[in-house]
């Protein structure tokens, strides 16, 4: 189980990676739309970004799960990954 820092982090990371971001992971800030001339999110890099998301955690992020989220933050995107996360570890027997 990662500490939420390292997730919020590994998520920097995995946008600048995903998104191909010429930024520093922490220049993200957990205030940063997700929309702005910084990240400039589409609905196609945002596929490829929970794609990075679930090969990095495994399992499957719901399309429900996160157009309940209302992504408008890095910190939105990463509360939404640490409650993937949380639900991978109920889902997994003992």
């Amino acid at each position: 189980m990662l500490p939420d820092d390292d997730v919020a982090t590994k998520v920097r990371a995995l946008m600048v990676d995903a998104l191909d971001l010429r930024l520093d992971p922490r220049d993200i800030g957990p205030q940063t739309s997700l929309y702005s001339p910084m990240i400039q999110l589409d609905s196609l890099n945002l596929l490829q970004l929970l794609l990075a998301v679930e090969n990095e955690f495994g399992g499957h992020i719901e399309d429900e799960d996160v157009m309940e989220a209302d992504l408008e933050t890095v910190g939105d995107l990463v509360a939404l990954v640490r409650r993937h996360i949380a639900g991978l570890r109920t889902e997994t027997p003992a």
